[in-house]
């Protein structure tokens, strides 16, 4: 096997969904030690078992890495069999072409596999009970994939943003910027996540530095937790220090079914524990304030919202 400046192996490397918030990043950090094969949804189509077989069968890899997915979750509640398609019955064929290779599959899944009644951080080996199609149809994938091998790896990460792709933190600056109001649920808590640091937490996971692969479930997710109106309010913040010209300031409190455009049901409490992650590799992710901080110093700078 070839060896990189650093004497680490170079592994061969497919990320499945490159074109997304998470693989887009994958892609480019990973691609300056490994050869990486990026699959976007126009290159593999996770709904059709034909594609998936094009796609894969003629490649050769170590590690397949799977961001892709149907995160749409009100228009999963009406597409059922399409979310179940995407985000459950092709990983399974993907782990089982993958499993015919030798090589490890890290399945990308989302806190929405919870029911979030419960109160303090969900640990991996708690029992989830989604209340969405899109959890329900999440949930399946991963039992799919770690169904084909318990070497396998799932991934579960909440409330992810990132360069890329605007997400919750740009839309909210954005709404601030056009509207005189705004009102988030106060009562549904999680942990905001950064791609950036999924990067690296997978990075330490994957051995991509000669080590074996972790296999089972890892919770993935900066540190703290916060409400939605919490999360808002931190944003808008940082775009009035930063000089943005916002409409309003202040983020009100409301609840959720105050949402009238949501379909689905979401999880009340969505903070994910990492300490098997921590105990695992030595790692404790930062904060997500910091994390946050870092986002915002690159997006904002670079005129994003």
């Amino acid at each position: 096997m070839n060896m990189s400046d650093s004497s680490n192996p170079v592994l061969r490397l497919v990320i499945v969904g490159s074109g997304g918030r998470l693989g887009s990043a994958l892609l480019e950090n990973y691609s300056r030690n490994h050869r990486v094969t990026g699959l976007t949804r126009a290159e593999l189509n996770l709904a059709d078992p034909e594609s998936i077989r094009r796609a894969l069968e003629p490649l050769e890899y170590d590690r397949l890495l799977l961001p892709g997915a149907l995160t749409a979750v009100d228009y999963c509640e009406d597409h059922e069999d399409e979310a179940f398609a995407i985000n459950a019955d092709g990983p399974k064929l993907i782990a089982e072409i993958s499993a015919e290779k030798g090589a490890h599959v890290t399945y990308i899944s989302t806190d929405f596999v919870f029911g979030g009644l419960s109160p303090g951080a969900y640990a991996e080996d708690k029992d989830p009970k989604p209340l969405s199609v899109y959890g329900a149809s999440k949930l399946e994938g991963e039992e799919y994939v770690l169904g084909v091998s318990q070497d396998n790896l799932v991934a579960r990460v909440s409330w992810l943003y990132g360069a890329g792709k605007a997400a919750f933190p740009e839309w909210i600056i954005q709404q601030a910027m056009k509207q005189t109001s705004l009102a988030l649920p106060e009562e549904k808590i999680g942990s905001p996540t950064y791609t950036g640091d999924v990067v690296d937490f997978l990075e330490s996971l994957l051995g991509l530095d000669g080590g074996s692969p972790a296999g089972g479930i890892f919770h993935l997710s900066n540190s703290g937790q916060c409400t939605w109106q919490q999360w808002g309010q931190f944003c808008i913040d940082q775009a009035a220090a930063a000089g943005l010209p916002l409409k309003t300031r202040v983020i009100d409190a409301n609840c959720l079914e105050d949402i009238a455009a949501f379909v689905a049901a979401r999880p009340i409490n969505s903070v994910l524990s990492t300490d098997k992650f921590t105990r695992h590799t030595g790692i404790t992710p930062r904060s997500w304030q910091d994390a946050m901080r870092e986002h915002f110093a690159k997006t904002l700078v670079a005129g994003v919202c």
